[in-house]
This record gives C-alpha cells, sequence and structure tokens, in this order.
C-alpha cells in the first residue's frame, strides 16, 4: 500500500484483497462487517472475495441511488449490526461509490456512539471527493447530505481496478471533482486533465491523477476539517451544482452528482468573470472543455426561481445570503462570496445562452 494522505488515512491500494486483509488483521472475524449496495455488490464484492475474514453472513447489501441514502437505509444498517451481534470492537466495511461511503460512515459513526469503518470508494468521484475529510451523512426530505456528522474512516482504500468496471457517464462524473480541484488549487495541472481520453482510458496514468486529486483535497481538509473557512474552497461549482442536481431529481429526471458539478462551475466561472474579474477567455476555453464533457443541463428563466430557493439550502449559506466560492484566477480562490440574487439569475442566463 502506498499512502496518499496520512492525516486522512487515505491509501492507494495495487491488491486489494492482501491489503484488506492486512487491516482488518486486528479485528475478530465475528465483528467484521461488510456493507454495499446493489451495483457494488454485483461488480466490486468479487474483487474481496479471497478475504478470509469477511463472510456473506455478516454482508449487507442495500439498495442502490441517491434517492435511498435516507434515514431508513440507515436505520437498516443499524438493526443489520445489532441483529448480528456488532459490538463497540466491531468495524464496518462499506465498498461502493459516495452514496455507500457516506450512508456506511454515518451509520458507523452513529452505532453505538461510534464504531471503525474502512470505506473502499469503487467509483472515481468516491476516489477524489467522498474519500477524505470525514464527512458523513443522509439525505432528508429531498435535500442533500441535510444530515450527518463529521468521523474520519479508520482506513480508505483507492484501488484502480475498480475504476474498470465503470461505464463512460461515470468516469467523467468523477472527473468534475478533479477539474474542480485543479481549477481552485493546481491550475498548471489543467493541461494534463483535459488530454485525458475517456473512450480509451489510460487507467494507470488517470490513478496518478487521481493521487494528484486527493493530495489537493487533503490540503484544505488538513487546513480546516471541520470546514469553518478555507475548506469552503471545495464547494467550487457545488451551489448551482446541488441546486441543479435536487432539481433534476424533483423533475423526475436525475442526473450523476458530477454532471450536476459540472454544469455548476459553469455557472460559477460566469460569476467570477463578472464579479472577480476573472480573464474572461481563459473561463470560456474552461466552460467549452466542461460543455463538451457534460452536455447541456435543461432549464428554462421560468425555473430561476425554483433554482434560486434550493441554493438558499447550502449548508455553507449564513444569515447575509447564498454564499460562493469564486475564482478571481484559475488556481486560486475567494471563499465567502455572498452574491445577490440579480448576480445568480445572470449567470443562469448566461448559462441558458452559451
Amino acid at each position: 500500500m502506498e499512502i496518499i494522505a496520512a492525516n486522512c488515512n487515505v491509501v492507494a491500494s495495487d491488491n486489494i484483497a492482501a491489503d484488506l486483509e492486512g487491516l482488518l488483521d486486528g479485528y475478530a472475524p465475528q465483528q467484521i462487517f461488510v456493507m454495499a449496495d446493489e451495483g457494488s455488490a454485483h461488480h466490486c464484492l468479487p474483487l474481496i472475495e479471497g478475504v478470509a475474514k469477511i463472510s456473506p453472513d455478516r454482508t449487507l447489501v442495500i439498495r442502490q441511488g441517491d434517492d435511498f441514502k435516507n434515514m431508513e437505509a440507515a436505520a437498516q444498517i443499524w438493526q443489520f449490526l445489532s441483529s448480528h451481534g456488532a459490538t463497540r470492537k466491531s468495524v464496518l466495511v462499506n465498498i461502493g461509490g459516495g452514496m455507500p461511503c457516506d450512508l456506511g460512515g454515518f451509520a458507523a459513526a452513529t452505532f453505538k456512539r461510534g464504531i471503525d469503518f474502512i470505506n473502499i470508494p469503487t467509483t472515481l468521484l468516491a476516489q477524489v471527493d467522498a474519500s477524505l475529510g470525514g464527512k458523513t451523512g443522509m439525505n432528508l426530505g429531498g435535500l442533500k447530505n441535510e444530515i450527518g456528522v463529521f468521523a474520519i474512516a479508520r482506513a480508505v482504500v483507492v484501488c484502480s481496478d475498480f475504476l474498470r468496471t465503470l461505464d463512460r457517464d461515470n468516469l467523467i462524473s468523477g472527473f468534475a471533482e478533479m477539474l474542480k480541484h485543479a481549477l481552485i488549487h493546481d491550475a498548471q495541472s489543467l493541461g494534463a486533465l483535459m488530454a485525458v481520453d475517456f473512450n480509451q482510458p489510460n487507467f494507470s496514468e488517470l490513478q496518478r491523477l487521481v493521487g494528484q486529486s486527493i493530495q489537493i483535497k487533503n490540503h484544505f481538509v488538513s487546513e480546516d476539517p471541520t470546514e469553518k473557512n478555507i475548506r469552503k474552497a471545495l464547494n467550487f461549482g457545488h451551489t448551482f451544482g446541488h441546486a441543479f442536481e435536487t432539481f433534476a431529481m424533483r423533475h423526475g429526471r436525475p442526473i450523476l452528482h458530477g454532471f450536476a458539478v459540472g454544469h455548476g462551475m459553469e455557472c460559477e466561472l460566469a460569476l467570477s468573470v463578472n464579479r472577480l474579474g476573472l480573464d474572461a477567455d481563459n473561463a470560456l476555453k474552461v466552460s467549452q472543455f466542461i460543455r463538451q464533457l457534460f452536455g447541456k443541463f435543461q432549464f428554462t428563466a421560468a425555473d430561476f426561481d425554483e433554482l434560486v430557493e434550493l441554493m438558499t439550502h447550502d449548508k455553507k449559506n449564513d444569515a447575509d445570503g447564498i454564499n460562493f466560492t469564486l475564482l478571481p484566477r484559475l488556481g486560486d480562490i475567494q471563499i465567502n462570496q455572498i452574491c445577490t440574487r440579480a448576480e445568480i439569475e445572470s449567470a443562469l442566463q448566461n448559462y441558458l445562452d452559451s
């Protein structure tokens, strides 16, 4: 195993079964539990079948999709742990994308006031976003991640073998977060990212870029673990993005999280040009690349009220209004940018017109 971010216990693995066996060495077999969603159970659980301490009797498969990241699913995990004899010495291994890792981490962090958990993120999005930072959570009333706690996993194991199980849409969904990390901290890496060919991915190169992306996120997480200040940089693209994601879910046409963030970054690049003077040519070049990857999100001016209302629920807001992280330059950020409704609607209109 190679350490990527020691403070968040993130490691890279070339042999997932052997490395997971080593991480579980200190736990009694009857105290090791596994949770995966339906898709991960089918595609990813076979990669750890050789781990001796893992038993199908202590493996829970939950329903797939962000719609099921809710209280009922958390209660299902708690009940499974309780009925199968879990104690405070137990460990829960969460396998899957951001949804199982978020939900499983929350369930573990709150069961018996907290048990150990290991996250094995199997999507590109989960590896570069949910893999570190200690965020856990579930949705409430249609609002994303409304309930949650900060809890650091015992380990987070990143392995490129899982990326081969993904279709193109899920690969580029995770890639949105990698673009975001470059835009907020390392503009020099944009060239390498924009050269990635998703029609014929080089998974060795992609894994190298994943490691760089995780280290960028770790820079912000380690500086501000509970998101009081500079960690808000990671919100770039997400205020609009979460609104698009919830809007799409409400209207029966859900989109992948990374696609929502991609659309959100387009809007927030426009906000950055108008509010902070980001170079318009640079913003256009990046926006065009984003549009080529993620396409265009469908809404009209008649939807502005609903989209703005959804933005008011963003957790980084305060009493002053809707809070954004914006870019004065590529690779640099300014947090706590409170934008007016007129500015937000102008960015939405710019998106529609582009």
